[in-house]
């Protein structure tokens, strides 16, 4: 695992380990016990819900690892590890055979049953909510039949290679809870009941998510977190969640600002933990729409037609973007340049040379597309909800505006941002994609044309849309065999890139911080779990 005491980051030669054709093997790990009182968490994004089928963030699917399992678990560098299944196998093109862990039982004493894996399936492809749902991670499944007791077998529409996969973002629950329990029900804490390491005591949403350990907890996967208690709290601002470490207000932190990284070094009331990360940063161009709202002419006045519907255009942004700098100046350094909208050496990932910096190029590329004199655009980013967002927001703008695109860049809170980018009422938009060991989610979700019937495109905001690269999509995820997977993955993400229906940027590294006795264990993502967080008397 590469993680370290911060450092500068290079890339990373990781794939996700090997999932065969037939099946994945499923064995116990190593059990350990040694419990503390409690640890104090601040974290800079907010829980959005415990209700474990709505889409969570990155952080808020960290918490909820805490108190529900999975079928199908991974560990920080991406392997796929035990859950509640001992075996997912693959006994045809599209039949599954789970059978689950014996001796499992939910926080309110009730065993685990393959009714409860049948019930949770059904919610997450059912459940509706405006910040979206875990349902396209079921959507390939056409048919669940319980074959006995804790035996079940899934059918897939077409052979799809990713369901392990997908069935890792799928969190089960009480069958028992009915057909009409609510997102309200989950977020009071009434209908949080897991199999997970620790039960819900009292959530305040914009505030404090305090967990109790779940004394019914089976630790198949590992040994138990050793916190009885545990406290995660939302604080938004560097500055706030920095200065609250200090003061002993919390005991660990995530998404230290970078500007702090340096200062901090050799802080003896602090202690640095660093790791190469998975969440690549790109620009969303509105390649689409006819006209798009923030571009008009070098007057004010709206384009009758939008620009960024030319790929010639998206190409001309792209140039006019120097990455290293970005890198540098926004990063101090800790990250990499991306050349396609995954992390380097997730599998499917394209063999792509470096994107030019080139504002000559750029030029020529905005006159032949009948720009000559470039256009005025807004940049729209979050403020807080990635590392160095606004800073970033703001650099690409002034380098589009050396290109001769007089951008202006506009930061927002996550609460305004968040439901603008849902509505597309954007032009071009900085968001950002944590690639989870295999690139082909991002390639269905956030490339594939949108295509809600059959869960494609569920984060394709700039609604870029190419039948050849949809086809590559479609049938790498319909085959098993994995070097022919890869090379249609590669194949799909090098026409995108090549159309830049996505406009990579870099690759962050993840920071944490903590006072001296806790120590983190850093991985690829850059969720904080709470087996991440252990004792430590070094130092």
């Amino acid at each position: 695992m590469r993680q370290s005491m911060l450092g500068k980051v290079g890339k990373t030669g990781h794939a996700l380990r090997k999932l065969l054709a037939a099946g994945l093997a499923l064995v116990p790990l190593a059990t350990g016990q040694a419990y503390a009182s409690g640890v104090r968490i601040a974290l800079q994004t907010d829980i959005t819900s415990l209700d474990p089928h709505v889409a969570p963030t990155v952080t808020t699917s960290a918490v909820q690892e805490q108190i529900y399992g999975r079928l199908v678990d991974m560990d920080q560098d991406f392997q796929l590890t035990p859950g509640l299944a001992v075996t997912l196998r693959a006994t045809s093109a599209t039949l599954w055979e789970v059978v689950l862990r014996e001796g499992v039982v939910f926080s309110n004493g009730a065993p685990l049953t393959a009714e409860d894996v049948a019930f949770s399936l059904h919610r997450a492809a059912n459940v509706r909510h405006a910040a979206g749902t875990t349902a396209p991670y079921v959507r390939s499944i056409r048919r669940v039949t319980i074959t006995g007791p804790g035996k079940l077998e899934l059918e897939t529409a077409v052979p799809y290679a990713q369901l392990a996969l997908d069935l890792g973002r799928v969190r089960i629950v009480p069958a028992s809870l009915g057909e009409a329990v609510r997102t309200e029900d989950f977020n009071h804490g009434d209908a949080a009941i897991g199999t997970g390491p620790y039960m819900v005591r009292q959530w305040t949403p914009g505030g404090a998510l305090e967990l109790i350990r779940n004394p019914r907890h089976n630790a198949y996967a590992g040994p138990p977190p050793e916190w009885d208690n545990v406290t995660f709290r939302s604080i938004p601002s560097d500055a706030a969640r920095l200065a609250a470490l200090l003061s002993g207000d919390v005991d660990v932190i995530d998404k230290v600002s970078l500007p702090d990284v340096e200062r901090l070094r050799n802080d003896p009331r602090i202690r640095l933990f660093s790791h190469e990360g998975n969440r690549t940063m790109f620009l969303v161009p509105d390649a689409d729409r006819e006209t798009t709202p923030y571009i008009t002419d070098k007057n004010g006045q709206p384009l009758p037609t939008n620009p960024l519907r030319d790929v010639r255009v998206r190409r001309a942004i792209s140039h006019a973007i120097n990455r290293e700098a970005l890198v540098e100046r926004t990063l101090d350094g800790l990250g990499v340049a991306a050349n396609q909208a995954s992390a380097v050496g997730m599998f499917g990932g394209a063999n792509l040379p470096p994107i030019a910096y080139d504002v000559a190029r750029s030029r020529a590329l905005l006159a032949e597309a009948g720009y000559p004199d470039g256009f005025r655009m807004t940049v729209h980013c979050s403020n807080g909800r990635y590392l160095a967002d606004r800073a970033t927001c703001q650099a690409v703008a002034q380098m589009l505006t050396r290109a001769g695109i007089r951008a202006e860049a506009q930061a927002e809170p996550q609460n305004v941002f968040y439901p603008r980018m849902m509505r597309s009422d954007v032009s071009l938009l900085l968001n950002g994609w944590a690639t989870i060991g295999d690139n082909l989610v991002v390639l269905r979700q956030a490339i594939h044309t949108v295509d809600a019937e059959r869960g494609y495109g569920g984060f394709n905001r700039g609604r870029y849309s190419n039948a050849e690269v949809d086809s590559l999509i479609e049938r790498a995820a319909a085959t098993l065999e994995e070097g022919p997977r890869r090379a249609l993955q590669q194949q799909a993400m090098t026409i995108a890139m090549s159309d830049m229906g996505l406009i990579p940027l870099y690759t962050t590294a993840w920071i944490w911080a903590s006072r001296p006795g806790f120590r983190v264990i850093a991985g690829f993502d850059e969720g904080t779990r709470v087996s991440q967080i252990v004792s430590d008397t070094s130092r």
